[in-house]
């Protein structure tokens, strides 16, 4: 019979380590951000996986867990609120802050608004133009 999991202990020598609760996944990136507001640095989606350590499947593995999925979701809104705050209040670096901003993992704004995806067409009739019509 398997031994149960001890929740708040790293695993035995050799063995996988045991995945971080949500709440520790939230301290370690708030950390990053935290070490990016220090520096005045914007805190982006790969330095913040860079910091966690996750890289390659590991990183694909954790982006998909489903009890992660609002802490990806809350760390996606701060680094927007970072891009719309120095956007408006730091008129040098707008056009970079939007240029960000329009990426999907920044939020993937766009700076007109779109009402279809249709081809627009412009049909000109020129009947009577030309020919014995002209002459006249």
């Amino acid at each position: 019979m398997p031994r149960a999991k001890r929740p708040n202990q790293e695993r035995a020598p050799g063995g996988r380590p045991r995945d971080p609760t949500v709440d520790e996944l939230k301290v370690s990136i708030q950390e990053y951000i935290d070490k990016c507001e220090e520096v005045g640095r914007f805190p982006t989606e790969s330095g913040m996986m860079i910091h966690l350590g996750l890289v390659g499947d590991k990183m694909q593995r954790y982006l998909a867990k489903p009890e992660y999925k609002n802490v990806w979701l809350w760390a996606q809104q701060v680094r927007i609120d970072w891009l719309e705050n120095k956007m408006v209040t730091d008129p040098k670096c707008a056009t970079g802050c939007m240029n960000a901003l329009k990426q999907e993992k920044n939020g993937g704004y766009v700076d007109r608004t779109v009402t279809d995806n249709k081809p627009k067409s412009l049909n000109i009739k020129l009947d009577g133009v030309g020919g014995k019509g002209a002459a006249l």
